[in-house]
């Protein structure tokens, strides 16, 4: 079995590589393309959505020797050593570490300076609602009278806590949770090309387990594969994850359909009794409930779904008998109690 870290070794490196997040990669190579580049951009989303990956492959992109260009070569002096994470104009800042006011001081100060080699000087904050209140106005500063060739790209976790003032000098990109089914296929080529024998229907339960979140499935994965044997099975996965069955899901929606609250009390019942946390069940209910609701009232849909269930046939019958009112209500009812699982 593997013993790398899945994450690291499956880095994206060009835009096609990037899972999940095609409308921002198309936008971002369309900008290159077209030669409408701006000074300031801003990422924003889940952990593990792609926001850094896509910042470094973004810099190669303007960087690389070929460029600037939306097929980075990969070869070139530029493009390996910002993939190494040593290129003279590309700055990377971790802004938990580094978030006061004379940081930001320091930064503008490198700004100054022309770029030693490369088309651009690029700087990429990660975290960066992590600044302070004085260092996010001497940031402003430099974004209000940016210099030439000079470019900063902003990730961020907590869009909330970013100021106006920077919002509306950058161009934003809100990262969305990558629907499951994309990271089961992700999942599905890492597991082919290392070849680790897994079994298929193990992979949408890992899946299930990242909330959305690529970095965290992968992170999983590893968990999965160091504690299983040689073959994995999806009984490995769900006695190491703890995840809920779709078919018991469907249950109990059937069971809310049906007016059963005796068929549902009792698939509660079983799930506590085999030592599932009931937070990870109301979120997946709650999951089911958003997906049915998606699909009932949107148009080719397959694409906002965060998660498949079962083989669909099931899923597809309950929803020909429940009403777009009742799964809000449900889904409204859900959110409302949601304390009562923390």
């Amino acid at each position: 079995m593997a013993s790398k870290v899945t994450a690291l070794a499956w880095r994206p490196q060009t835009f096609e590589d990037v899972v999940g997040q095609e409308v921002i990669t198309r936008t971002l190579q369309n900008a290159i393309q077209s030669d409408r580049l701006h000074h300031a951009y801003l990422f924003s989303g889940l952990r593990g959505s792609g926001k850094t990956s896509t910042a470094r492959i973004f810099a190669k992109a303007l960087n690389c020797e070929q460029g600037p260009t939306a097929t980075p070569c990969l070869t070139c002096v530029p493009c390996t050593e910002i993939k190494q994470g040593n290129a003279l104009d590309v700055v990377e800042i971790d802004a938990a570490s580094n978030n006061s006011v004379d940081n930001v001081r320091e930064l503008r100060e490198w700004v100054r300076y022309a770029s030693a080699r490369d088309r651009f000087k690029i700087f990429i904050i990660d975290e960066v609602h992590m600044l302070s209140t004085s260092a996010f106005n001497a940031l402003l500063k430099t974004l209000e009278e940016p210099p030439p060739n000079v470019i900063f790209i902003m990730a961020t976790t907590e869009l909330h806590k970013i100021p106006a003032t920077i919002l509306s000098r950058s161009q934003q990109f809100d990262f969305r949770q990558i629907p499951l089914f994309k990271i089961e296929e992700h999942l599905k080529k890492i597991a082919d090309a290392e070849k680790i024998q897994i079994d298929i229907d193990a992979l949408p339960l890992i899946a299930q387990s990242s909330g959305g979140s690529l970095r965290d499935a992968l992170s999983i994965f590893d968990q999965v594969i160091a504690a299983s044997n040689e073959q994995i099975t999806r009984l490995d996965v769900q006695s190491i994850l703890g995840v809920v069955e779709d078919a018991t899901l469907l249950d109990l929606l059937d069971a809310i359909i049906h007016l059963a609250p005796e068929k549902m009390f009792n698939r509660v019942g079983e799930l506590v009794h085999y030592g599932h946390d009931l937070r990870l069940v109301y979120d997946a209910f709650t999951g089911l409930i958003r997906d049915s609701l998606v699909l009932k009232t949107t148009q080719n849909a397959s694409d906002m779904v965060m998660r498949k269930y079962g083989h669909g046939s099931q899923h597809e019958d309950l929803l020909t008998k429940i009403t777009d009112a009742d799964l809000i209500r449900i889904l409204d009812l859900l959110v409302q109690n949601e304390s009562m699982f923390r």
